[in-house]
């Protein structure tokens, strides 16, 4: 059995790739040619410099996986330490 941090932190990892999923097809399908590529890279960053190369479908494929891994890490951090925060176990004193 999960410990309540671990289970919190599991919930926002998935939570956070696919929130990051949704938006990014969203902005795939809504936004022109020219601009969809821009946002997402502004979505993705820092990670977005690693596939910035590429056009079309293999830039959509490579911002969904690895921009959202990235925001799934980001959200589960962010998880892991707002409970230590509000456990007071994070905070030196």
């Amino acid at each position: 059995m999960l410990r309540p941090s671990r289970r919190a932190a599991r919930t926002a990892l998935v939570l956070g790739f696919v929130i990051h999923t949704v938006v990014a097809l969203l902005v795939w399908w809504t936004w022109s040619t020219f601009g969809r590529g821009n946002v997402l890279a502004w979505i993705d960053l820092p990670i977005s410099l690693a596939f910035l190369h590429l056009d079309g479908t293999p830039f959509l494929f490579w911002s969904l996986l690895a921009g959202g891994l990235q925001w799934a890490a980001i959200a589960a951090l962010l998880s892991l330490w707002l409970g230590r925060t509000v456990r007071g176990g994070g905070v030196a004193e």
